[in-house]
């Protein structure tokens, strides 16, 4: 990545760049994003009934926990500066590459009444990638991951529920689709600054 190269540019006796590349985020937030797949399937499954996969679901994503990103960030920042002076990290687990059907599966498994519907309508999803996490664990061998998916899940379909979720709450969380809606409603300009120099009510589940 191009920035991470300037870092590399920078780095020196007084400048220690660390460059983090987080693995899909998932969990439970107060500004809480639906358009990742963990917790758009969440969504979609508590509105519907449906874990509903539009791809085929062979597609691979590596998903991590935003706890675990959390820790991992906490113990980067803590390291000696021999063990990650201009490093480079994928942030998440081996374990923690899964197919977006097995994501599915565990969704609709832990969703009461729900149920795995792979429309295939956008055909195979060319973006299918597993992420190597050796470095990290080569670094931070005592860290691992307190979350994997169906604790994630379950966690997340519990918060939801107790928050008052509904299928209209979808569209203001799903950062595109909300940001698209208040551009056709004249409240951003296509600079994405506010037309009345305010911003909305902040964007939570509440």
């Amino acid at each position: 990545m191009r920035f991470e190269d300037g870092l590399h540019e920078l780095a020196d006796a007084d400048f220690s760049p660390i460059s983090l590349r987080n693995a899909t985020a998932y969990g439970w937030s107060p500004r809480l994003r639906l358009d990742i797949v963990l917790n758009d399937l969440v969504a979609h499954a508590l509105c519907s009934g449906e874990v509903r996969v539009l791809s085929d679901g062979t597609p691979w994503r590596p998903i991590v926990h935003a706890a675990d990103i959390a820790t991992v960030f906490a113990e980067v920042l803590d390291a000696p500066r021999a063990a990650v002076h201009d490093a480079v990290f994928n942030v998440g687990f081996p374990d923690q590459n899964y197919q977006v059907r097995e994501i599915a599966d565990t969704v609709a498994s832990v969703v009461d009444g729900s149920r795995v519907v792979i429309t295939g309508e956008t055909g195979p999803d060319l973006r299918s990638y597993r992420v190597d996490f050796s470095r990290l664990a080569r670094t931070f061998p005592a860290v691992a991951p307190a979350w994997d998916a169906r604790r994630g899940a379950e966690d997340l379909a519990a918060r939801l529920g107790a928050s008052g979720f509904r299928a209209d709450d979808r569209l203001r969380l799903t950062r595109l689709a909300w940001i698209a809606s208040l551009q056709r409603a004249g409240r951003l300009t296509p600079s994405l600054r506010w037309v009345d120099g305010q911003p909305s009510a902040p964007i939570s589940v509440s």
